[in-house]
């Protein structure tokens, strides 16, 4: 999970708050009527938790590499498989939504993780992804006048992370993974006044340069 670190606007989350996130504005993202949801990398199963709070009938699932979070998960979701998630024995074709919640960066192999994904889905299914934005304004800044990119143990460059995404790589990736991307969505956080102002003169040029994260859905083939 990828949570935003050591930035000025942010007090950082510490290490036992790294597998609780609910991230509770990934829920508006969902199709209206879940059935059966897979959360990939789902931590100790708060998300999942609120999934099922807001849809009773609905049949969510979890995988997830960490052995402590995942029994603390399996007490929230009705099944919870420990593991590495290429490795999982899931059921094909068993879910219409499956999300993952800045967990796709931490996979070695993104196109073996997505196309197990695909395989999981029934034909249509929604998969709902949360991106850390690489291009976020911190992130530059650091990069292009302080020469800077220090690894973390949070946030957009956490030392755990694969892969680095943008809005536009990210759905290259999932497009080339056989995935029709409906939406693309910045997931806004408080910035300083001076950058809000750069921002606003240059709304094209800076746009997707406001948020840490943002968020995707796609459609598994028919």
């Amino acid at each position: 999970m990828a949570q935003l670190a050591n930035q000025e606007d942010d007090k950082a989350p510490s290490s036992q708050d790294y597998f609780q996130q609910s991230r509770p504005e990934m829920l508006r993202f969902l199709p209206a009527n879940p059935t059966r949801l897979l959360d990939v990398g789902c931590g100790e199963g708060a998300f999942g938790k609120s999934v099922r709070d807001k849809f009773p009938d609905c049949e969510v699932w979890g995988a997830e590499i960490s052995p402590a979070a995942a029994a603390i998960a399996l007490t929230r979701l009705h099944t919870v498989k420990q593991g590495d998630f290429l490795e999982a024995a899931l059921p094909q074709g068993h879910f219409d939504v499956i999300t993952m919640n800045d967990s796709l960066e931490h996979m070695v192999d993104t196109h073996a993780a997505l196309a197990k994904v695909r395989s999981l889905l029934k034909p249509g299914g929604a998969l709902i992804v949360s991106f850390p934005n690489v291009r976020y304004y911190q992130n530059v800044r650091d990069l292009v006048f302080r020469n800077d990119w220090q690894y973390q143990d949070f946030g957009i460059l956490d030392r755990t992370h694969y892969r680095f995404f943008t809005s536009k790589s990210a759905v290259r990736t999932l497009s080339e993974c056989g995935f029709k991307v409906e939406l693309v969505e910045g997931l806004p956080h408080p910035i300083q006044l001076h950058y809000r102002i750069l921002f606003a003169a240059l709304p094209r040029f800076f746009h997707w340069m406001r948020f840490p994260q943002f968020a995707v859905r796609a459609i598994s083939p028919s």
